[in-house]
């Protein structure tokens, strides 16, 4: 993979985030928060996101060797803007890492042992198809209220994203 694969791949990311948090403001405190049945493992839709949120600052700091004690908690966020709000601070950080990254470094491991271990790129594709598996929840979730995010499919973001062509 190279850099501006990367770059498409983290925009394209944020971008269905963003439908899906432009989704919840459309729901009740309540239902944002209230527990799910069946529970697609993290609770509520607040859990999922959080979840989600969490999982994507976990990653980022390990791949830019930060300290990554924290760990969020859906409690930490009482509603749908107090998470749009760290996740827009995610987003930032997100966007000026991979601004910093090369075409040479996202194929290189990294961590303890970098030769073995995973490299770059491939983490941060886990971190993408680990937001797509749950926020493909989430949309089952807000869908259930009246609420799609409609469509999160790549070639939608590409179409209105035509720059990552």
């Amino acid at each position: 993979m190279n850099k501006n694969d990367i770059a498409t791949l983290i925009h394209f990311n944020f971008w269905a985030n963003d439908r899906i948090l432009t989704a919840c403001k459309r729901i009740s405190a309540h239902e944002f928060r209230r527990l799910h049945t069946p529970d697609p493992g993290w609770g509520s839709l607040r859990g999922i996101l959080v979840h989600t949120l969490d999982t994507e600052y976990g990653w980022r700091s390990v791949l830019q060797a930060l300290d990554a004690d924290d760990i969020l908690e859906a409690d930490d966020f009482a509603d749908v803007v107090a998470l749009k709000s760290r996740w827009d601070i995610e987003c930032a950080a997100w966007f000026d890492y991979v601004a910093s990254l090369s075409d040479e470094n996202v194929n290189l491991g990294y961590g303890d042992d970098p030769p073995n271990g995973l490299k770059v790129c491939q983490t941060i594709l886990h971190v993408v198809t680990h937001g797509i598996q749950h926020r493909s929840e989430a949309a089952t979730i807000l869908s259930g209220f009246g609420q799609s995010p409609g469509e999160l499919d790549f070639d939608l973001f590409l179409r209105e994203k035509p720059e990552f062509l």
